[in-house]
């Protein structure tokens, strides 16, 4: 059975140094990547620290283009003979079960598209999300290669793409096995991050008005109110992060200041301890 992991980067390399360290106790043969073109070391410290087989692609496209960057991987890992592919950010991990029980929870995808819970964890390792729209939030992580299709099925798909392509096969939830996102575990981190993304949409060529953003934007932000719970014992283990790293991962990325230099005052709808901004 050969494993892949798809992963889009860009300039990840702190984080990375946090990460790879528990990316390395799962059994993936070979890890691809999509790099959009990282300005820092992020390709180096992929291919020096992680254990497995490396393999980083990177057309050199003029627009950032989601929909193509997992295409790539995907098919990619297709030509490669993979099994299973599944599909994380740079800031996910596998819940410390799930990787306890590999085998069986890849083997059970050939029989199910297996939406896993997304345990966003917050303001350290101890909590979760548990807002509106993260009570019950499921995702597809894993292809099972014998059932998915290719993302050429999804039309007009170019910002927010789904991580995985159509799987053939019946669709269930579960709450037992998870997937980790990291991206809140920082509250300045997080609100910086997403207005970032307003800001960029917005003065994209996809002609996002103020209005159509906020509605899509402030409902999954909730005012950064995360109504935090407590993350279950057997779906975080033994795992450790040091969530002070994205505080330098904001100051690289240069979040802030990107939303200073091209402000919309109408999508400051949260965050503005953060932007030293009054309206």
């Amino acid at each position: 059975m050969k494993v892949h992991a798809n992963v889009m980067i860009k300039n990840e390399a702190l984080v990375l140094h946090e990460i790879i360290p528990i990316w390395n106790t799962y059994a993936i043969d070979e890890w691809v990547f999509y790099d959009d073109t990282s300005t820092d070391d992020t390709v180096e410290v992929l291919k020096k620290k992680l254990n497995a087989k490396v393999t980083i692609l990177n057309d050199r496209l003029p627009l950032f283009n989601e929909t193509h960057y997992r295409s790539r991987m995907l098919e990619y890992s297709r030509e490669q003979g993979a099994d299973y592919v599944v599909a994380i950010d740079a800031d996910e991990l596998l819940s410390a079960n799930l990787v306890e029980n590999f085998e069986e929870v890849l083997k059970a995808n050939s029989q199910y598209n297996i939406a896993y819970y997304w345990y966003n964890l917050v303001e350290g390792l101890d909590f979760i999300r548990q807002d509106p729209l993260y009570v019950n939030n499921f995702k597809h992580f894993i292809m099972p290669m014998k059932h998915t299709g290719t993302f050429d099925q999804y039309e007009g798909v170019m910002i927010h793409t789904p991580r995985t392509a159509p799987i053939n096969l019946p669709v269930m939830h579960t709450k037992e096995y998870g997937f980790l996102h990291l991206q809140a575990i920082n509250r300045r981190f997080y609100a910086l991050k997403q207005l970032r993304y307003k800001h960029f949409e917005y003065h994209s060529k996809f002609d996002q008005s103020v209005e159509s953003l906020n509605e899509r934007y402030d409902p999954v932000v909730n005012g950064l109110d995360f109504n935090k719970k407590p993350i279950p014992p057997h779906i975080i283990g033994d795992i450790q992060f040091d969530a002070k790293v994205y505080d330098k991962m904001e100051e690289w990325k240069g979040f802030k200041k990107y939303i200073q230099e091209n402000l919309v005052e109408g999508l400051i709808t949260f965050g503005k301890e953060y932007l030293d901004y009054e309206n």
